[in-house]
């Protein structure tokens, strides 16, 4: 068991603060000359970028991009001309403020359930409509609406008793045929945890840690593949699934998995 795990098991929040603080120490220098790059290049606070991926400017727009090319690149024989896409738990537009570069043609939304990241992305990210969305299901959309829902780390945040009533949603919000492009932590993740965790994985197919605040990324959910197919598979036809151990440059090594809405 790691050492982060063990504070993180013991001392969550305080972690979360050492995690932080860790961070701004060292991607300091290297935002500073992005930042003198890139002067007027709109970026989240520092909290905010580091609890939903990392305080690192050059990742969170670098590998934005990345991923937003590597998405669409992914579904695009599945998408209409011009195609209605979610940007399920956006977060502060990481991935959702390239879609417009790579789908030119898309109507695209973000949402995210924290108030303060959907104001920042309102006032900085043009051309894309953010709302904030509830803790629970049912989502602020109509039935059918979209053509894909995009869900990058966000099952990962959300416990295992409420996972099934999300993919019901992402299930009623899909239009027929549409596409649900999601990860997981799968065994890349699972591997690190203590051995006391993985006996309940193993046990139950899927574990969650605790924390405070619903959401944040100290709480996080792991799934064994089969019973992440399983559930998936009781909504959506599965097109493709990446183990993020065998496929490393997928995800940032989470399990990728995207399928087509049955019915």
């Amino acid at each position: 068991m790691s050492l982060v795990h063990t504070l993180k098991s013991l001392f969550p929040v305080l972690t979360d603060r050492l995690l932080f603080r860790w961070q701004q120490l060292r991607y300091a220098g290297s935002n500073r000359r992005f930042r003198k790059e890139y002067p007027t290049t709109a970026l989240p606070d520092a909290y905010t970028l580091y609890e939903s991926y990392q305080l690192n400017y050059r990742k969170y727009i670098e590998d934005g991009a990345l991923t937003a090319q590597e998405i669409i690149d992914s579904i695009k024989d599945y998408l209409p001309p011009t195609p209605q896409i979610l940007d399920w738990g956006c977060g502060p537009a990481r991935i959702t403020r390239h879609l417009k570069t790579v789908c030119p043609d898309a109507v695209i939304t973000g949402c995210d359930t924290n108030t303060q990241t959907i104001q920042w992305n309102q006032q900085h990210i043009d051309h894309i409509h953010f709302i904030t969305q509830p803790q629970q299901p049912p989502l602020p959309f109509s039935s059918h609406q979209f053509d894909l829902i995009i869900g990058f780390s966000v099952l990962t945040h959300i416990p295992a008793s409420e996972q099934e009533a999300w993919l019901t949603e992402l299930h009623r919000i899909l239009k027929p045929g549409g596409i649900c492009w999601i990860t997981t932590h799968g065994q890349y993740f699972i591997d690190k945890l203590p051995e006391e965790s993985k006996q309940t994985i193993r046990q139950k197919g899927i574990y969650s840690t605790q924390y405070p605040i619903a959401g944040h990324r100290m709480m996080s959910t792991y799934h064994q593949p089969e019973t992440c197919k399983n559930l998936l598979q009781e909504k959506f036809e599965l097109l493709s699934h990446f183990n993020g151990t065998t496929h490393p440059e997928k995800a940032g090594r989470q399990d990728l998995w995207i399928g087509r809405r049955n019915g």
